[in-house]
This record gives structure tokens, C-alpha cells and sequence, in this order.
């Protein structure tokens, strides 16, 4: 039975935190959207600031540059697709596909809810307010502005890689097993709860 973990988190969610908070207690390997470029790793980078490499950084860096280069038709509109979409996905599930090919890993980003949909799924997010507060707690070099900006920047590619590539919503519940609201919840706590899901479900 393949045991995976997928986590999507929105900006400030702390995804760079729990991600391999949870890869170091199942001692599975991490895949991390800020390190796609390399080989896979079981160090995370626990700091909001990695979102910097992900906008700047290998194959992400290089799927942000040719995503904001297309149109965008807007959530409510058909979206046309486009031989760059079809490369970019490609490229992006072939890394992912050959990371989980052994059945242990955490997965963090890449839309990995659609690419692997029988792992267990997750989502992290809050309201703004609080991610921004919590993005300058887990990187005390960033002040509000700066955390702002970088909230609206992921939140919107974010939302643009899952809306271009794959035409879904990644702030859909219903394509997740499990969804937490990490500025109400220590983040410790927040492992735990992720721990625990995946654990029943890998026994049911």
C-alpha cells in the first residue's frame, strides 16, 4: 500500500514547517515545492521566506515565469488550453510521479491532491490576517508589508497553477481528506492532527 502524504498550504499556513515536521516522524522522504529544482530531501525549510525560491528557483521558477507569460481567462470564464500547459504539467508530474514511485513520502505543493488522489490529502490555510502574522512568526527577518506582499504573490500563482494546468479550484475541500485552519492551531498541534489522519487512514 502506497503511504503518502500531500499538503497544500496557502502562504503564512506554515507548510514550510509542518511539511517536514511530518516527513521526520514517519522518517518518509519530503518532496518541497522551494527545492523542486533538486533532489528530493527529508529537510524542509522551515521559513515562509522559501517562498522567494519558489517564484525564483529551477522548475518552479521556471513554471511561474512561462504561467504569467498566458492569458488568463479568470475563475469564471473557459480557460483555453495551451501546448506551454501540457509541457509544464508534464515535466512537473513526471518529478513527482518518480519521487513517490517507491510509496513512502510527504509531498508538499505541485498539486499533489490531483496528481497522487490516493493519498492522504491535505490542506492548510487561514485568513489572511492571521497567515501574515504567522508568516512573520516562522521568519522574524520579514516585516507585515513585505509578508502581505509575498501572501498575495503566492496565493495568486498558487491559484493560477492549479486553475491553468489541471482548470480546479486548490481551495476546493471536498479534494481533501483533511483541512485545518493553522492560525487558530499551534503548529505543533497541527503536525499531530496530520499524523494521526494519516495514520487512520492508512488502517482502515
Amino acid at each position: 500500500m502506497n503511504r503518502i502524504v500531500t499538503i497544500s498550504a496557502a502562504y503564512g499556513a506554515g507548510g514550510s514547517v509542518v511539511a517536514p515536521a511530518v516527513a521526520a516522524a514517519l522518517d518518509f522522504p519530503l518532496l518541497d515545492r522551494a527545492v523542486m529544482g533538486g533532489p528530493a530531501s527529508g529537510r524542509g525549510m522551515a521559513s515562509e521566506a522559501a517562498q522567494d525560491e519558489e517564484r525564483t528557483g529551477g522548475l518552479w521558477g521556471r513554471m511561474l515565469v512561462a504561467l504569467a507569460q498566458m492569458p488568463d481567462a479568470g475563475a469564471a470564464e473557459p480557460v483555453p488550453t495551451l501546448s506551454g500547459d501540457q509541457a509544464l504539467r508534464r515535466e512537473a508530474e513526471t518529478r513527482l510521479r518518480r519521487f513517490v514511485a517507491d510509496g513512502e513520502g510527504v509531498v508538499l505543493g505541485w498539486a499533489g491532491a490531483l496528481v497522487i488522489p490516493d493519498a492522504y490529502r491535505v490542506r492548510l490555510h487561514g485568513p489572511k490576517d492571521g497567515r501574515v502574522r504567522q508568516a512573520m512568526r516562522i521568519d522574524n527577518r520579514i516585516g507585515e508589508e513585505q509578508a502581505r506582499k509575498q501572501l498575495e504573490e503566492t496565493d495568486h500563482v498558487r491559484t493560477l497553477y492549479w486553475r491553468r494546468l489541471y482548470r480546479a479550484d486548490w481551495t476546493d475541500a471536498s479534494r481533501y481528506h483533511l483541512v485545518i485552519d493553522t492560525t487558530a492551531i499551534a503548529l505543533g498541534a497541527v503536525t499531530d492532527l496530520v499524523l494521526h489522519g494519516a495514520r487512520a487512514f492508512w488502517s482502515r
